[in-house]
């Protein structure tokens, strides 16, 4: 009895991005840490056929040379997530548990406590949060948890919303993909899509870590289900108008 073989698609991938986490072992690209890991990324997300675009807010972000870091509050749509965000936001780590690796590389982190997210922000370093909840099943957007947020009430740090989707990959519940093999499963051999939107900042002056939860889950559904259905918004959508909500930058493609 025969067992099924690797479609050579899914063998062709796995070598080149294998090939991608030797290479980076043994002649890791000039730079620090952070450059190395970002190259990294960018290399494995090429390897596994994983394009990724990413499209302006329509107001520039506030600068963090003199103040506090950015809370970046995006939605989960894939398991490669944290990869596709180190390649698109420059200087970022992400709220994660330590030695977070996707897909074997090592992600910049700290922990997802709010003290820790604060230190962070109030060194000056931007964070990336992903608090949405699970859901029950489907392509739903879940609701936003405010934990987090309240490192950026306590430090007044500006929160942006992102909104990220992915065409092509598994369906089903985002799950993580910490080896090699696991991402490659996820991607089915086949090419992907991640799409990035950078939606305006909202202030935390004066907010709740509610009230900046609920408005950045609303900010990234306008975008997300606009999308789905063009002209008008998808089944389950939701009424209220959000601040810094969906815009159209320019966009860029890798």
């Amino acid at each position: 009895m025969t067992h099924p073989s690797s479609p050579p698609t899914d063998r062709s991938r796995l070598l080149r991005a294998g090939a991608v986490l030797a290479g980076e072992r043994l002649r890791p690209p000039v730079g620090d840490a952070r450059r190395r890991t970002v190259c990294g990324a960018a290399r494995l997300l090429t390897g596994l056929g994983v394009r990724v675009a990413v499209h302006a807010p329509a107001e520039a972000w506030p600068r963090t040379r003199s103040g506090p870091g950015l809370l970046l509050v995006a939605n989960s749509a894939s398991p490669l997530d944290p990869l596709v965000l180190l390649t698109v936001l420059r200087g970022v780590v992400v709220a994660a548990p330590a030695h977070q690796r996707v897909a074997g590389v090592p992600c910049p982190s700290v922990p997802a406590t709010v003290a820790d997210v604060a230190a962070a922000l109030a060194r000056g370093t931007s964070v990336v949060v992903r608090p949405e909840l699970p859901t029950d099943g489907g392509a739903a957007l879940g609701r936003f948890s405010p934990d987090l947020l309240a490192a950026a009430v306590g430090t007044g740090a500006p929160v942006c919303p992102v909104a990220v989707r992915c065409s092509g990959g598994a369906p089903g519940p985002v799950s993580g993909a910490r080896s090699l093999r696991a991402a490659l499963r996820w991607t089915g051999g086949v090419d992907v899509l991640a799409d990035v939107q950078l939606l305006p900042a909202l202030s935390s002056a004066g907010a709740t870590p509610q009230e900046l939860a609920t408005t950045a889950e609303y900010a990234v559904a306008a975008v997300l289900e606009t999308v789905t259905r063009q002209g008008g918004l998808a089944a389950g959508a939701r009424p209220e108008p959000a601040r810094g909500g969906g815009q159209r930058g320019p966009s860029t493609t890798r």
